[in-house]
Formats: C-alpha cells, structure tokens, sequence
C-alpha cells in the first residue's frame, strides 16, 4: 500500500490530526456541559498512571512491536527480534503478562506432547503498540525539530 516510509508517516500525521481534532472537541463538549470536573480527570490519569509508567520502560515498545509485527513469539524470537537482553526481556514479559497486554501460551503437539511456547498480544497489549506509534512520531519529530533549532 505505501511505497515508502514518508507516505506511511505522512498519513498517520493525517489521521492522528482527524482523532485529535476529535478528542479536542469532545473533551470541549464535555467541559462545556460540566460532565468532567478536573478532579475526576485527575483520577483517570492517576489510574492509568501504571500502564504509562510500564510502557516507558527499556524494553516494553520493542516486545509489543516485535509481538504485532510478528505475531505469536516465542523467547528466543522475541530475543532475537527485540534485541532486549535475556534478563530484561524476562522480567519485561512477566510485567507485560500482569497487566494483560500479553498472553504467554504452550502450544499443543498432540496428546502426549507439548510444544513451543508463544507470547501473543492481548487485545490490550495490541492497542497499547497502536496508540503508540503517534506519540512516538510526534516525540521524535519535535526531538528533531529541537534539535535543528538548537543547531542554528
């Protein structure tokens, strides 16, 4: 579909300006009809507070990426493709695992047999990478952007 990474990155730009635009007005709306009070938007970012502290950690947006980019994992897929070290990547995918953004399973050969085990994004897990990759672009370009203003 897209021929080159400009193409994909100027029209997640698009999208991401429309689900802006969005939330923008609807958080307008909702402030204007007095249904969400600054406390209770407090609570919700203290609530997820947890999810953002994990996403942030060395090693998480790498396995996520590498989980939807290549589906069901095993270790030393994951290993491989993440390039997390060992310890790391262990302990990461038994966070990941508690907060639900991954499910870690024993594929089944027969009866009297166990396979491979994989790792497989939760719907969470999976939403969590795809919400993702805007903040990462926007990041980054504002870090570039800085940077060349910096430079000057």
């Amino acid at each position: 579909m897209y021929m080159d990474v400009d193409m994909f990155w100027e029209d997640v730009e698009k999208r991401v300006k429309k689900v802006i635009d969005g939330v923008e007005e609807t958080l307008k709306v909702m402030l204007e009809n007095k249904k969400l009070t600054v406390e209770e938007a407090q609570e919700i970012l203290d609530s997820l507070a947890p999810s953002f502290s994990l996403l942030a950690r060395k090693g998480v947006l790498q396995i996520l990426y590498t989980l939807l980019l290549l589906g069901p994992c095993t270790f030393t897929e994951l290993l491989e493709s993440s390039k997390v070290n060992r310890r790391t990547l262990s302990f990461r995918l038994k966070q990941l695992q508690r907060e639900a953004m991954i499910t870690r399973y024993i594929e089944t050969v027969d009866r009297e047999r166990q396979g491979k085990t994989l790792y497989v994004l939760t719907e969470k897990g999976r939403s969590a990478a795809l919400l993702a990759i805007p903040l990462i672009y926007y990041i980054s370009k504002m870090h570039k952007s800085s940077s060349l203003h910096n430079s000057l």
